[in-house]
């Protein structure tokens, strides 16, 4: 079998992977569990510590796509608490807006 590093980014690695028979596959990366999820062909996978140190997978027969993604849920968390805090200041400013310019129209009297 064969595998190769196909696309590195420090956050998110992408291997291509070849074999005949189901194969245990030691990556020479650090195993860090917390917020790194593994995929084969784009469905979770497990992935374990080998060596003390490295991270390893069971990689089925046949060629496939693995990838190694650091998505800790505290980032992703804090993402949407920044989304609503956007949110509400754009409101708030837009409410502030409407609220001066209407204070400041003048009033219209009826001539009647």
């Amino acid at each position: 079998g064969s595998i190769s590093l196909t696309d590195y980014n420090p956050n998110h690695l992408t291997y291509s992977y070849q074999a005949e028979s189901e194969q245990l596959v030691v990556f020479s990366e650090i195993y860090y569990d917390k917020g790194w999820n593994a995929f084969i062909d784009g469905v979770p996978a497990e992935h374990f510590r080998v060596n003390y140190v490295l991270r390893a997978m069971r990689i089925p027969e046949g060629s496939h796509s693995i990838e190694f993604k650091f998505e800790p849920s505290s980032y992703i968390i804090g993402e949407y608490i920044a989304l609503a805090g956007s949110i509400l200041s754009i409101l708030f400013i837009g409410f502030a807006i409407y609220w001066e310019t209407k204070k400041k129209q003048p009033e219209v009297k009826n001539k009647a």
